[in-house]
């Protein structure tokens, strides 16, 4: 009976330890103070996800090969919905651009999940490198929005808590995009932002 019983409790440890897949709704929420920077200026978004697999990364566990992190949605139409939006709000005119609208492409390079090795997961780190491409013309401007974070939990995280971490990672890339200085001077018409009149 004994050994009966250490074998129903090693059987629960290992079974608590095997973490199934979750599929993450890419959802990022942002703030952007409302203006008129844009001046109406046409700006057609593009998004892309330039990651080259579909998963995040895993959960960790027993199975980590197979306990993935999953978008449930399309990354690059909730990577565009979430810029055009913001422009929308400091002015720009991203909802109905004209034929002369200048072209931002904002591409997800990089977004890991990465939990500690081991059976139970305690922390994650997070990676993400989001690059933006304005065109107008024969002239482009592009930046840069990099990112790492690195989340303590005492428990293993649950799908509420992954998407969020996963969503506030992309949300914060994105609002660093919305108040780049110089992209925004581009988007509304200065072919170099960077130089000094």
């Amino acid at each position: 009976m004994r050994s009966l019983l250490t074998v129903l409790i090693a059987a629960l440890v290992v079974s608590g330890c095997a973490l199934s897949p979750q599929r993450i709704e890419v959802d990022p929420q942002v703030q952007v103070k409302a203006s008129n920077v844009g001046h109406n200026r046409s700006v057609q978004v593009v998004g892309v996800d330039s990651r080259g697999k579909n998963e995040f990364g895993s959960r960790g566990g027993v199975y980590d090969e197979t306990a993935l992190l999953i978008p449930s949605n399309d990354i690059k139409a909730a990577i565009a919905d979430t810029v055009r939006n913001g422009l929308q709000s400091l002015g720009f005119n991203a909802f109905n651009p004209g034929g002369d609208a200048t072209t931002l492409e904002v591409r997800l390079e990089q977004l890991d999940y990465i939990p500690e090795p081991g059976s139970v997961v305690n922390r994650v780190d997070l990676n993400l490198v989001l690059q933006a491409e304005a065109r107008r013309g024969p002239t482009t401007h592009t930046g840069t929005y990099k990112s790492s974070v690195e989340h303590k939990t005492p428990f293993t995280p649950s799908l509420a808590q992954n998407r969020q971490m996963i969503n506030d990672i992309l949300a914060k890339a994105i609002e660093r995009l919305l108040q780049d200085p110089e992209m925004l001077a581009f988007l509304a018409g200065a072919d170099f932002p960077g130089d000094s009149e």
